[in-house]
């Protein structure tokens, strides 16, 4: 309908129906499209809020002014064991359960509500199960302009596991690394060192922090410049492991060096990782 169909329609002025149709347009509830001159306003076709909060995974609540529930998704109901009708209207401090009386909970509430965004991570006990949630406080302004708050609780369980997977897998790493008893070093593409064992430190009398940024020649033999053959410029040319044993007047010593190229997924060599044995 144009603006003159609605102001005839309804037997209102037509620059008062023009007046709302701009509210409506700017509150979201209408919507409009121009033939020419003329502007045909029709209903927005939202998707109703209770639908949209049911597309994520997430457990989602909002809140009004006294932090009283507006409305909560069915992943949470679930989740609850409680029917909406039943916790709609109740403040959150009343709610008897665990996954909402998390430290600092209602603290954050009341931050948002006066436009402080936070997002905290916590440990939530059901039962004999623990679960990690991360709950994000997001200020939130309602269609008749009374602030609120939305609360956006997210399971984080599978991540921090993977995580403290991933913290032990390295941490095992480490202690093999340095558990054994060759001398092992990973340089970059220049020859610089990025980690060494404790082999490789002891060896040079130093720690392993002390190896790192310095160039692998100046340590094994004391020059400025790579050494010939070089196992480095080696495996930049081929990408395969390569060997070479030879005697370093500077330790007079005779050495073993094993190189191994470390390449990205595309091919290229990012790193190397050499093992020095000292034969005699």
């Amino acid at each position: 309908m144009t603006v003159t169909d609605i102001a005839r329609e309804i037997d209102i002025n037509r620059n008062s129906v023009a007046k709302y149709l701009d509210i409506l347009l700017i509150s979201g509830h209408a919507e409009m499209i121009t033939f020419g001159p003329a502007k045909v306003f029709f209903p927005s076709r939202r998707i109703p809020l209770s639908a949209l909060l049911n597309f994520t995974r997430d457990y989602v609540i909002l809140l009004d002014k006294d932090l009283k529930f507006l409305q909560i998704n069915e992943k949470l109901c679930t989740f609850l064991d409680i029917k909406r009708e039943e916790i709609i209207g109740q403040r959150i401090q009343d709610l008897p359960s665990s996954i909402l009386h998390t430290q600092d909970l209602v603290e954050n509430a009341n931050n948002a509500l006066n436009g402080e965004e936070t997002s905290i991570e916590t440990i939530i006990q059901l039962d004999d199960d623990q679960r990690y949630v991360q709950i994000k406080n997001i200020p939130t302004t309602f269609d008749d302009g009374e602030p609120g708050v939305t609360l956006i609780i997210e399971d984080i369980t599978d991540r921090k596991h993977t995580e403290a997977q991933m913290k032990q897998a390295v941490k095992e790493w480490e202690i093999t690394f340095n558990s054994v008893s060759d001398l092992i070093s990973i340089h970059d593409t220049k020859n610089t060192i990025l980690r060494a064992n404790t082999a490789f430190a002891s060896f040079f009398n130093c720690s392993p922090a002390d190896c790192i940024g310095k160039k692998c020649y100046e340590l094994i033999h004391g020059t400025t410049t790579t050494h010939n053959p070089c196992p480095c410029e080696t495996i930049k040319e081929t990408k395969q492991t390569t060997s070479v044993e030879f005697f370093e007047p500077n330790m007079k010593k005779t050495l073993q060096i094993t190189a191994s190229p470390i390449l990205d997924d595309e091919g290229e060599i990012t790193s190397s990782v050499h093992i020095i044995k000292v034969l005699k």
